[in-house]
């Protein structure tokens, strides 16, 4: 099964259990494989197609109506408009007669269908203005969403808004946890292994990774509260706090690089690639792995700068 043909077997599924997934995916044979950041390395193949799933915007896991399992996304035409031309990427649920339908309606308009690894095909349709793709998504009778990294990106709360967050405590005992605190040096930002006792010891303050079954878990102690939330939103938090950058923008090229340790929350991700269409690319600089998001304007990554509390580099 290709990545392809898993997209197409989940929406005529439309929605299902966790344990149906992970079957599924077992089936997927992907002959090639981008390198595995290392915030990602280790993960399981079902883990790593799950969020690249969410990421492009295809399903959403962990729905209410549907618990712990999944849900295909309605197939969407999200939009975005930039240097004078409008682009609509297919995102959702997907069917081949819906593919053909679209790939001969926007005949006379520029479309594309660009593999990448370990996800489904791109696709993407270029237009002179955004009127264009919006009646050829009503025509076709699926959704569209216009201006969609801007909409998205401005209904994000702040990495700082941390209130919500729940309030627990972390485990005190027991022999199968991995515990982890994130070190934040003058030249080094890691994850460095310590005890449960460490990380429970009294005054002892900062990040805590904590992982069991491979389903890692994060903790925020900060004063005399311990807050459990998620690992993006805790690391930019405290790169927040400590007044340290890592966002580079390349206005010349329209890319916003970062080291991978710091990918940035799924809907804030979901931002960027929707910018383009196309994961982050990944690769090594001075030895530390680094994704980079293209075709980012500028006013995108000084919102997403906002939501992540950064100062853009």
């Amino acid at each position: 099964m290709t990545p392809n043909e898993l997209l197409l077997w989940l929406s005529a599924r439309k929605a299902g259990s966790w344990s149906q997934f992970r079957g599924a995916v077992a089936h997927l044979d992907l002959a090639s494989s981008t390198p595995e950041p290392e915030e990602d390395a280790g993960q399981h193949l079902h883990q790593r197609v799950r969020f690249n799933l969410e990421r492009l915007g295809h399903i959403e896991f962990g729905a209410e109506e549907s618990g712990e399992g999944w849900r295909v996304v309605p197939p969407t035409l999200a939009l975005f408009h930039y240097d004078g031309r409008a682009t609509g990427i297919l995102c959702g649920a997907r069917a081949l007669p819906l593919l053909e339908r679209i790939e001969r309606a926007a005949n006379e308009l520029a479309f594309e269908r660009v593999p990448h690894p370990d996800c489904p095909d791109v696709l993407r349709i270029h237009a002179p203005n955004s009127q264009i793709l919006i009646d050829l998504a009503q025509q076709e009778g699926i959704s569209c969403q216009a201006d969609t990294p801007t909409v998205l990106l401005s209904h994000l709360p702040s990495v700082d808004s941390i209130k919500g967050w729940n309030r627990a405590p972390m485990p005190v005992a027991g022999n199968d946890w991995d515990v982890e605190q994130f070190v934040v040096e003058r030249k080094t930002m890691k994850w460095r292994t310590i005890t449960l006792q460490e990380a429970n010891a009294p005054g002892v303050q900062g990040l805590f990774r904590i992982t069991r079954f491979q389903r890692p878990q994060y903790f925020l102690r900060e004063g005399r509260e311990t807050i459990k939330l998620p690992g993006p939103v805790a690391k930019y938090y405290t790169l927040f706090r400590l007044r340290r950058r890592v966002l580079k923008y390349d206005r010349k090229e329209r890319s916003l690089t970062l080291l991978a340790i710091f990918r940035p929350p799924l809907l804030t991700e979901r931002g960027l690639i929707l910018c383009s269409g196309f994961p982050p690319s990944v690769s090594n600089v001075r030895g530390r792995p680094t994704l980079t998001y293209r075709d980012i304007p500028e006013e995108v990554a000084g919102m997403t700068a906002e939501v992540l509390k950064q100062d853009l580099i």
